[in-house]
């Protein structure tokens, strides 16, 4: 418990320095002395740090490996010896403590000595403080303090060399810290062997006055101070005690099972500000630090002020009432020689080894520590080293230490045991990639350096990797890689020139050519790496991870080889079709791959799945007529449909009948299929050489048909001219006429009757040609040989009916006698003429005249029946006559009468319409009334104008 009553401290402050002061025999112990420095130790003021070494890489030797196999993962921690420190360190002055602080790191030793330095271990000053081991030392950044075996404490401005003094309490002093005001009031708080704890603090009349705030509980081994919070421990445990509250607010016991207090001294860190780890023997304790009130009277205010205010300083204020709860206890299976804060929720561990006995030598042996990284959630342990430390003979647990630091670019635990130092670092990103470079290990150097590196320094990881892979002869597993190594999102590539002037800012504008130069680097791998599976006879393994993106811009010639490879596979392996019909012909060098597979088809001319994959090539690399000869090879129905698509129809005319003929599977079928079976086979290829008639002049078609003998196309042709506009054919009357005659002989007729413009002589060959005597007889006709045609229907076509019928369409005297002279002597002729008498051949015969003037030896099948048929429509004929004459004489006299009486009937008019019926009638009888009332005729010259008489 704290001591309600201040008393003076048993310690005078003089001024500490460097001069050698004339010291009494009789001097009380109790008084404030100069320590005279040696004298071999008077220079280390102007001690120069050694030149520092290069901590890139981890010391092999500080950290001992658990086997001999390579580790799969990047260390933790990289440890480096720390040798930055003057040389008499670790030898002839072993440290006994240590501490770190953001702005100073202080070391103290067995010999008394302090180092001050910066934390880059520039030297600031050392000096000897104390003539035994310093147990403890402090600094809040601008002053420090430091406890020892010799009973003194030393406190002195970090900067200053002369703002230091010295008490002396002639017990050993274990643990001092300053208040956090030791600035502006002097005050510090110390403990040791006298088990007491102890504020000092100065007086109003600048006297230095002791205030005890707990004793006769045991040494105190410890003491801290987190904000307004004081801790200390010794037997009873880790006692909390409230600056401002001026009260213990809590008391934590020591386990019952638990080590001597003053065997193991605690280690305490801070994780956080409201955070602490007390570490003390095999025991941890995370304390967290709240507050349960609000208000306060100022964390500046000290200890001093509080217990012993003035009087015009009295005043009620309020404070926050501080409370400290155990978050946890462990119980580790080891002893503990320091405690830091670690990522992730992990504490960093200095575990001391106690030595142990061999049983075959019988020796003892001493352990180096381990560095063991704790989780905070359950106290297990995650991770541990065997630190390799030197000279660890005859040292205890309280011979080592744990320090941590927060530079600006890593985190630093130094390591301190009495003869040696270590410094271990936080692995950073930069030190794992270092350290999977060292081991070759490229995938895992590459997969965690995006964020780390330049794209193209990572790239080299990448292809590094790669080359291991084909180094082992894993080519697949190489080529899988490629695809996640060289990737590159299309979005990515360039769209234009990057130099442009509207790139006004220099940033941007080196962010788009840094891209461009990474992606011109993975296209320039990509290159390299096929070209090597190609050449390693690897094309297999390549082939679905190379790039098909044009955009890639690789070397044509490397897609060629990569298809020729696959080439000579066929047709057991089918893969090249599948490469053609994916790649764009960009992709390689078509005119290479093509002119391979023409000399591969000479070899293989059976291969017709290749030739009409040669034929697709030489069609999307827009050479189609190079195709035409191949699919005539292999008599493709389709070709008319390829020439139009690509539009090479004209440049092929000479071998229309040939293309047409691959429409049949025999050729001959052309010539013996029935004419609308063939039209409805050929209606699509007719069809696009009558869309062609602007491009290829029907003339041309027509003449290469006829002369490769395929008339019928020309029919077929030239009607489907004729559907479309019949001005198409015009001047092509006698080849329609020969197509007509061949292969339709229905139009042949009416085509010649209401057209002129043909040959007629020519026309009449062809019905000779062809037998055609109806078309004949109208041809003959048509050039007057009446006799001929006339001969033909009778002795050709024996047709009566028609013989009669051009006789009438003759209608000449010649022709009617020919074929009554013909006619006598044969019966149907003569039944026909009796039969198709009428008023227009009355002119030429009777039906009497041929009675008389037939053979009289021929015998007329049903002649009785045909004359009283004539009769009969004689008869009739006459009864109509007369009917119609009398229908005609009754209207006619009806007519006549209307007329007569319209003529002379009468009509009331008005005087002013006179003038118009005098102009319409012959004459005019008019009848006026008198003003007596009676009517007389009128003159004409009463009523009509002289002119008009």
């Amino acid at each position: 418990m704290a001591s309600p009553i201040a008393k003076n401290g048993g310690a005078d402050q003089v001024p500490f320095n460097n001069s050698e002061p004339e010291r009494n025999s009789d001097t009380d112990v109790n008084d404030e002395t100069i320590i005279e420095p040696d004298s071999d130790e008077s220079d280390q003021d102007q001690v120069t740090a050694p030149e520092v070494k290069e901590n890139g890489h981890d010391d092999s030797s500080l950290r001992e490996e658990s086997s001999d196999e390579e580790e799969d993962e990047p260390p933790i921690l990289k440890y480096t010896r720390l040798n930055l420190l003057p040389q008499s360190f670790f030898k002839k002055d072993p440290i006994s403590s240590s501490c770190f602080h953001d702005n100073v790191f202080i070391f103290g030793t067995h010999t008394g000595l302090i180092l001050l330095a910066k934390p880059d271990f520039t030297i600031i000053r050392s000096f000897r403080a104390h003539k035994a081991s310093i147990l403890s030392l402090y600094t809040d950044g601008y002053y420090f303090a430091s406890g020892s075996m010799d009973g003194t404490v030393v406190i002195g401005s970090v900067e200053d060399a002369n703002d230091i003094v010295m008490f002396d309490y002639k017990r050993p002093v274990h643990a001092v810290v300053l208040d956090k005001n030791y600035q502006k009031n002097r005050s510090f708080i110390y403990g040791g062997m006298s088990g007491k704890v102890v504020y000092s603090y100065k007086s109003w009349l600048d006297q230095r006055s002791e205030l005890v705030l707990d004793e006769d509980n045991g040494a105190i081994v410890g003491i801290q101070t987190i904000d307004d919070l004081l801790l200390w421990m010794n037997d009873k445990g880790i006692t909390i005690y409230h600056i401002t509250t001026k009260q213990i607010i809590s008391t934590i016991s020591k386990p019952s099972d638990s080590f001597r207090s003053d065997l193991y001294w605690p280690r305490i860190c801070f994780p956080e500000t409201n955070m602490l780890l007390i570490a003390w023997g095999n025991y941890i304790w995370s304390l967290k630090v709240s507050v349960k009130g609000s208000g306060g009277s100022g964390a500046g205010s000290s200890i001093r002020s509080r217990y012993l205010p003035s009087a015009p300083s009295l005043s009620f204020r309020s404070v926050n009432e501080k409370k400290v709860e155990v978050e946890h206890v462990y119980k580790m299976d080891f002893l503990i020689s320091g405690i830091g804060s670690f990522k992730d929720d992990l504490w960093i561990v200095l575990v001391y080894n106690q030595p142990e006995k061999d049983e075959e030598t019988g020796r003892v042996e001493v352990q180096n520590p381990d560095l063991k990284l704790v989780s905070s959630t359950d106290g297990s342990t995650v991770h541990e080293e065997e630190i390799g430390f030197n000279f660890t003979d005859n040292l205890g647990l309280n011979d080592y230490h744990l320090g941590k630091h927060i530079g600006d670019k890593s985190v630093r635990y130094f390591i301190m045991s009495a003869r040696d130092a270590i410094v271990a670092e936080q692995i950073q990103l930069d030190d794992q990639l270092q350290w999977y470079l060292d081991r070759q290990m490229y995938l895992e150097a590459w997969q965690m350096s995006q964020h780390i590196v330049q794209p193209i320094k990572r790239l080299k990881y990448g292809t590094w990797y790669i080359e291991s892979l084909t180094n082992h002869e894993d080519w697949t597993k190489a080529a899988e890689m490629l695809t996640k190594i060289l990737h590159i999102d299309p979005s990515e590539f360039p769209l234009g020139d990057t130099k442009s002037t509207l790139n006004t800012k220099n940033s941007v504008s080196s962010s788009v050519e840094d891209k461009e130069a990474f992606v011109k680097e993975v296209s320039s791998q990509w290159g390299h790496w096929i070209s090597i599976f190609i050449k390693t006879g690897h094309a297999r393994e390549i082939t679905p991870v190379a790039p098909a993106d044009t955009r890639w811009n690789l070397p044509k010639q490397l897609f060629s080889d990569i298809l020729n490879y696959w080439m000579e596979l066929l047709p057991d392996d089918e893969t090249f079709f599948e490469l053609i019909s994916q790649w764009d012909n960009d992709l390689y060098d078509t005119d290479s791959t093509t002119e391979k597979i023409e000399s591969y088809l000479e070899q293989h001319e059976d291969n017709v799945k290749l030739r009409r994959q040669l034929c697709s090539m030489y069609e999307r690399s827009y050479n189609p007529r190079k195709a035409v000869p191949h699919l005539t090879i292999m008599r493709d129905p389709k070709i008319f449909d390829f020439l139009v698509s690509n539009h090479i129809l004209p440049f092929f005319v000479a071998d229309f009948p040939q293309f047409i003929q691959f429409r049949f599977d025999d050729p001959s079928d052309i010539e013996r299929m029935p004419v609308t079976k063939l039209g409805s086979k050929l209606h699509d290829v007719i069809g696009i050489l009558a869309d062609a008639r602007h491009e290829i002049a029907p003339a041309d078609v027509i003449k290469v048909m006829f002369e490769n003998h395929v008339d019928v196309i020309n029919y077929f042709y030239i009607e489907e001219l004729v559907s479309i506009d019949e001005l198409l054919v015009r001047n092509f009357e006698d080849v329609r006429i020969q197509l007509y005659g061949q292969y339709d002989r229905q139009k042949l007729l009416p085509f010649m009757t209401s057209h002129d413009n043909y040959d007629v002589s020519k026309a009449i060959e062809v019905c000779e040609r062809n037998s055609l005597i109806d078309e004949l007889v109208f041809l003959l006709g048509k050039v007057g040989e009446n006799k001929k045609a006339m001969q033909l229907i009778m002795e050709q076509l024996n047709d009566p009916k028609g013989a009669i019928r051009f006789a009438k369409l003759q209608n000449d005297k010649e022709t009617w006698e020919l074929l009554l002279q013909h006619s006598y002597s044969r019966p149907e002729f003569i039944k026909a003429l009796i039969e198709s008498s009428d008023d227009q051949s009355s002119a030429f015969y009777n039906p009497i005249t041929i009675l008389q003037n037939m053979d009289t030896d021929v015998e007329v099948e049903g002649l009785r029946d045909s004359v009283i048929k004539v009769e009969n429509e004689n008869d009739i004929t006459l009864i109509v006559n007369e009917l119609i004459l009398r229908i005609v004489t009754k209207r006619s006299e009806s007519i006549s009468r209307t007329h007569y009486s319209d003529m002379i009937r009468g009509m009331e008019v008005d005087e002013s319409d006179f003038e118009q019926y005098a102009s319409e009638f012959e004459a005019l009888a008019v009848v006026m009334e008198t003003p007596q009332g009676k009517h007389r005729l009128v003159k004409e010259t009463e009523l009509v104008p002289e002119s008009l008489t």
